[in-house]
């Protein structure tokens, strides 16, 4: 459950009668216990945070707005934890000198401040599914030392006019004073291009509200966004972003490097036949797939000799 620290926190935010403070604090340690896999405990905690409760009570309004946004924060944001370093990531060279700048240009702030030059805080990356995108911004997390939420679209889009724009300025407002990576997966869901006959106006705002906050927002760590269909996207989106990065659709080479190394990391035997058939997959998510039934399979056939043998013996 909660540390100690963070309660003394929320008891003296209540004392001291800081709504807005104590609501942070609650949904933090909401976020706390969902990302520790305590998912019951995360729920009940969601569930205090929900203003008018069972009995329809009436909440003061400004009460009622800070939990609002305490309940946002944890229906829209799903942390994420990887143990997968950069350096494991498949990337081309160019693509992981241009990330390694970035995290250089975050362990130097001071350097950069000091001489008037931002650093890099909004990035894009865009290609084929399965190449790679989020698992490098989730690698990019864990290099910064930073925890990274995904955005869950539908904790974010409303049902009424306007709510969805309000939604996307409290997360940026999370953003400019938490320390995190912000990812924005397949943001094709909010960037689409406007002026499509078939959509309604409510999407056309929804792209401009998103625009604004990404160009005037100030993130304290890393807003990233991803898509699988670039083309889609309007075009006035891809300038409010300071690095993109394409993930292109691996080579044979590439694939069967990938291949060679999870089959070695698995300990599979005949390298040559199940690099052959991660070479045949379009992608590496594809490529891993394929050699993790392997091993899986592998594992289940010696675990089904085990038992015979351990009834053998009895």
């Amino acid at each position: 459950m909660a540390t100690i620290n963070k309660l003394s926190r929320l008891f003296s935010a209540l004392a001291e009668q800081n709504v807005a403070r104590a609501g942070e604090i609650a949904a933090d340690i909401a976020l706390d216990e969902e990302q520790k896999g305590h998912y019951g405990a995360a729920r009940l905690l969601k569930g205090s945070l929900r203003p008018n409760g069972g009995n329809g009570s009436e909440v003061r309004t400004g009460l009622s707005d800070h939990l609002a946004f305490a309940r946002l924060l944890t229906e829209a944001l799903s942390p994420q934890v990887t143990t997968t370093r950069l350096s494991e990531v498949c990337l081309r060279p160019t693509t992981r000198n241009e990330l390694e700048t970035v995290i250089k240009e975050w362990r130097n702030i001071s350097a950069l401040e000091s001489a008037g030059i931002p650093r890099r805080s909004r990035l894009f990356f865009h290609g084929p599914p399965g190449c790679g995108k989020s698992l490098t911004a989730k690698a990019l997390g864990l290099e910064l030392s930073l925890p990274t939420y995904i955005v869950r679209f539908d904790g974010v889009i409303g049902a009424y006019l306007g709510q969805t724009a309000i939604h996307l300025r409290e997360l940026f407002r999370f953003a400019e004073r938490t320390p995190c990576v912000l990812l924005f997966d397949e943001v094709d869901a909010l960037g689409k291009r406007r002026g499509h006959p078939m959509d309604v106006g409510e999407l056309d705002r929804i792209v401009i509200a998103f625009m604004q906050e990404l160009e005037h927002s100030a993130p304290a760590g890393i807003v990233i966004a991803t898509s699988n269909l670039p083309s889609q996207l309007d075009t006035a989106l891809w300038r409010r972003f300071d690095l993109i990065v394409t993930f292109p659709t691996p080579t044979k080479s590439e694939l069967s490097s990938f291949a060679k190394a999870l089959v070695s990391k698995h300990r599979l035997p005949s390298i040559a036949r199940t690099t052959e058939r991660a070479l045949r997959a379009k992608s590496y998510a594809e490529a891993e797939r394929l050699i993790q039934a392997e091993a899986r399979a592998r594992i289940l056939v010696n675990c089904k000799a085990n038992h015979a043998t351990r009834r053998d013996k009895h």
